[in-house]
């Protein structure tokens, strides 16, 4: 449920103008989510100052949700949050060696990570970018992070790029790419509701899809023209990816360094 809290920041960052009664509500969701189970729709227009219509107002807008659904999305975050990280397993482990544990299974990631990329790939990978009228990177989450992190790097290269944060753009930019553009996606599982329908989006478009990910079995994976593997590694005491992230940005990074040098031998 992280995609409920990106879509409310996604949601104020879209809008120019936040004094609006919407961007308001918006932001006293994120400063009071914790409290928002219990509230009533009343409750929640006395404290944004605003009317119960409104709030209603704004759940159809933002999500095409009622009330009722709004606390729901809310109570789930809450729960996910609380199931974060598991402090049984930390407790009994909470010392220095935590530390060296994660560097070790960072490092014996990444060595595998190095085994499973192969030049021949990278190279093919390298080319098709190239040869691209426009390259468009896709992840949620944390893997949205890497998506804009490889704009950013192939723009200054001189390569347009896109990278679009919520769901709705996602889509749209899947449905109008064209098969002379390339699509390169993010997904560690390859297996989310979302990425199963951007990757059918993209199949029925014909767009050649590249994929880094760490499952050679997922949907991603057997729907991709060439697929980059990173390992299979994860720090298991934590729900977030803090081992998964650094092989996949080792990979973009990989690509980055190729893409950089056949540039300047041509």
């Amino acid at each position: 449920m992280y995609n409920f809290i990106a879509k409310l920041l996604n949601f104020i960052e879209s809008s120019t103008d936040h004094t609006k009664s919407e961007i308001v509500i918006a932001e006293y969701i994120l400063r009071n989510v914790h409290k928002i189970p219990e509230m009533s729709i009343y409750e929640l227009a006395e404290e944004c100052h605003t009317s119960p219509a409104t709030i209603t107002r704004f759940c159809r807008k933002f999500e095409d949700i009622t009330f009722k659904e709004l606390k729901e999305y809310a109570r789930t975050y809450i729960e996910f949050n609380d199931t974060e990280v598991d402090f049984e397993k930390l407790e009994s482990k909470i010392n220095l060696s935590q530390i060296e544990l994660y560097y070790e299974e960072l490092q014996n990631s990444l060595q595998e990570t190095k085994e499973k990329l192969h030049s021949k790939d990278i190279l093919e990978v390298v080319h098709r970018i190239h040869v691209a009228q426009k390259v468009a990177f896709f992840g949620v989450t944390f893997s949205h992070v890497l998506a804009r992190n490889a704009q950013f790097k192939f723009m200054r290269l001189g390569k347009y790029s896109s990278a679009y944060s919520n769901h709705e753009n996602q889509i749209t930019e899947a449905e109008n790419l064209t098969s002379q553009d390339l699509a390169v996606v993010f997904s560690f599982s390859g297996e989310t509701r979302f990425i199963r329908n951007l990757v059918k989006i993209l199949i029925q478009q014909q767009i050649p899809i590249i994929a880094i990910t760490g499952d050679k079995e997922s949907f991603l994976a057997k729907s991709a023209e060439k697929i980059l593997l990173v390992s299979e590694r994860k720090f298991q005491t934590y729900k977030s990816p803090i081992i998964e992230e650094i092989n996949m940005l080792s990979v973009l990074n990989s690509i980055y360094l190729v893409y950089s040098y056949y540039l300047n031998s041509l």
